[in-house]
């Protein structure tokens, strides 16, 4: 998918619709020759298609919108004097949320704008409270701001919470920036566009969580018009709130003091913690910036009514589950805390810990409670799962077992297929009396399930037919990084995994290959068996009936750990079309065929099927099986039959292997050539096994 951006010119009143694709070529779409007024000096893109114009001289303004032919149309017109006349930088922020900056006097306030396009004033910074000399700002993935000044090339990149509250995280002192850049536009995927319009040069650079920025593209002089003073992405960054509210419960009978201040819970799961490996930058990463939590409260702790042993949830009645977070809910309402904007995104948390829990329409409920690896249950491997249960993600599958997937959070509570790849917290390192990891985060989510959430971007999607496409893939949850994030080959995903991140603990980088069924995740194997596919490793899906119908073969040609890449060599070949008119065919008798006959097409051979011939008993085998048994799913192959219907089907394969070729393609093969030592009794066989 690419970003569309919008370049405008004041001298000329002109402007000019481009995309950026995401390996950063950038070109034209639509040419708007003149018709924009020439007072405009700041110009943002706000969600729901609409664009903000202000003009400084005046102080008015005009929101706009742009539809998928980019054309811009008035929607709302701000008259003059609406706005202050000193404001020289305007972004927008999550929750629909704009930062007004003045470089004259270091003041700035944050607005919001409603959908109907009314702007109120919701913080006021006085004046100071920034340095003077900002001249570009532009807005970050995990509610960040990127501050910048041409004339030092030093820059700032801030956090801001859901309360407006603006501070410094990572300085970058004069020099750790070009100067004289004239605009920063922020792109999807954390990516900056920079311009400097003295030589009509820029930049596509990269910003990581951690604040590191990084060259990907260099635009060389002459590449840009040396005209445009404004440059704007028409799809903001950062995506509308979804925030949480964490309600600390204590039983009425607790006789010790929580385990935990109320700072680590702050730090864990509100923007306070951001850029910490918290859940704000989990949902971050997992859905490719689609979901932000960054506006989550903390509340409590409220005593609850109820005793410890008045919780009979969990275990042998969990239909008892939501009677415990009612009883969250009816706490905070109590302490006057409206929840309605929470919806169903409510985590309750309980002293002493009681369940670990999660559910969509529901909410979640965790607590400090330790497993055998002494691992707390507020870790973001755990609260991952059970949160993202409130987004509706299922457990995930593997190796035939449910929480079989290792490299995946919604299998972080089970042990059947082996522990989970999860690591210690890189920055809450404490350790239990024995030595153990306290807290722990990973593995990431697997693209299949991404996807079923709608938060999967920058996927490669192979055509009907592949002629052995190369395909290069980088790491699933990096979107700081230029290309794709996933391969997506007719029902099968192919993501690579990194050993870094929420990824640390995974033992080695490696390819995987997912499909996606009834809201669940389903984690395949290689060729030769491995779940994890390393360099030479292959993937192998064909037609068994037919060695020149369907065809998918993905090979891992190489991975390059140092350069976060993987390459594939894609080969599809789709089946070939039915051999023959069915219909056509049917329409005409055939020597043999009555009505309660019947006829088996395969490999474009017609075989007639007499009534109680050999032949005729085993088809009716085989129906009575796949009627008994229907299809289970496994994470192997997602359609595998009962093992009765397989020894059915293969007995048919047998007899029908035995027939003589027929020398024309529409010829009938009497069900008499079979020999009939080779049939077996019509009688079902065994019931199928219950897996």
């Amino acid at each position: 998918m690419s970003d569309r951006i919008l370049y405008y010119s004041a001298s000329a009143g002109r402007g000019v619709v481009g995309a950026i694709d995401v390996n950063n070529v950038t070109k034209d779409l639509t040419v708007i020759p003149s018709g924009f007024a020439t007072d405009w000096t700041q110009i943002v893109g706000l969600s729901g298609d609409r664009i903000l114009f202000y003009g400084r001289s005046a102080g008015r303004g005009v929101v706009c919108t742009i539809d998928q032919n980019n054309a811009i149309g008035d929607v709302t017109v701000i008259p003059p004097g609406s706005f202050a006349t000193d404001w020289t930088q305007i972004t927008t922020l999550s929750g629909d949320r704009i930062l007004f900056y003045s470089a004259s006097t270091g003041r700035g306030v944050v607005c919001t704008i409603s959908a109907s396009n009314v702007i109120k004033d919701v913080t006021v910074m006085p004046a100071g409270r920034f340095a003077k000399d900002w001249t570009q700002i532009a807005a970050l993935s995990g509610s960040r701001l990127l501050f910048y000044s041409a004339s030092t090339g030093r820059g700032s990149v801030c956090s801001i919470t859901a309360n407006n509250v603006i501070t410094e995280v990572t300085p970058i002192p004069a020099g750790g920036f070009a100067k004289g850049w004239s605009q920063i536009a922020a792109l999807s995927g954390d990516r900056l566009m920079y311009y400097n319009a003295a030589a009509g040069s820029g930049l596509i650079g990269a910003v990581t969580p951690q604040n590191t920025f990084t060259p990907l593209k260099t635009i060389p002089a002459g590449g840009f018009a040396t005209d445009w003073t404004e440059i704007s992405f028409l799809r903001p960054p950062v995506n509308p709130s979804s925030p949480w509210a964490i309600l600390l419960c204590k039983f009425k009978d607790a006789t010790t003091p929580p385990s935990l201040p109320l700072t680590r819970f702050q730090e864990m799961f509100t923007s306070t913690g951001s850029n910490k490996h918290n859940m704000v930058d989990f949902f971050r990463d997992m859905s490719h910036g689609n979901i932000d939590v960054s506006a989550s409260k903390v509340l409590g702790w409220y005593t609850l009514p109820q005793k410890t042993s008045d919780y009979t949830g969990s275990g042998s009645n969990p239909q008892g589950r939501p009677a415990l977070i009612a009883w969250g809910r009816q706490a905070a309402a109590a302490a006057g805390v409206n929840l309605a904007p929470y919806a169903d995104r409510i985590v309750v948390v309980t002293h002493p810990p009681t369940d670990l829990f999660g559910g969509v329409g529901l909410g979640a409920v965790s607590g400090d409670g330790r497993d055998d690896w002494g691992m707390s249950s507020l870790s973001p491997s755990l609260m991952g799962q059970e949160m993202g249960h409130v987004y509706a993600l299922d457990h995930s599958s593997g190796a035939g077992f449910d929480y079989g997937d290792r490299w995946d959070i919604m299998s972080t509570r089970g042990s059947a297929h082996g522990r989970c790849f999860m690591a210690p917290h890189p920055v809450f390192t404490e350790k239990n009396s024995t030595g153990q990891s306290i807290w722990r985060i990973g593995p990431g989510l697997n693209a299949a399930n991404m996807w079923g959430r709608g938060w999967l971007e920058r996927v490669w999607q192979s055509a009907e037919t592949e002629p052995d496409t190369i395909v290069e893939l980088r790491p699933l949850h990096r979107r700081d990084l230029p290309g794709h994030l996933c391969a997506r080959v007719g029902r099968y995903f192919f993501e690579f995994r990194a050993r870094e991140l929420w990824d640390a603990d995974i033992p080695e980088p490696c390819v995987l290959v997912h499909e996606f069924s009834n809201n669940r995740s389903y984690l395949l194997t290689a060729t030769n068996g491995n779940e994890s596919l390393r360099k030479g490793d292959e993937f192998l899906r064909k037609d068994p009936f037919d060695p020149t119908g369907y065809r998918l073969n993905v090979k891992v040609l190489d991975i390059d750990p140092v350069g976060r890449k993987a390459r594939l060599s894609v080969y599809l070949r789709k089946a070939a079309p039915f051999p023959f008119d069915l219909e056509s065919f049917t329409d005409h008798p055939h020597q043999g065929v009555d009505d309660d006959s019947g006829l088996i097409v395969i490999g474009g051979k017609v075989v007639n099927v007499p009534s109680g011939s050999p032949l005729y008993a085993k088809v009716e085998e085989v129906a009575q099986q796949l009627q008994q048994a229907a299809i289970t799913f496994n994470g192997q192959d997602h359609e595998l039959l009962h093992r009765g219907s397989v020894r059915a089907m293969s007995s048919l394969a047998d007899l029908l292997s035995r027939t003589e070729s027929p020398q024309e393609p529409h010829e009938v093969v009497e069900a008499a050539q079979i020999p009939a030592a080779l049939a077996r009794s019509a009688a079902p066989g065994p019931a199928p096994d219950q897996d």
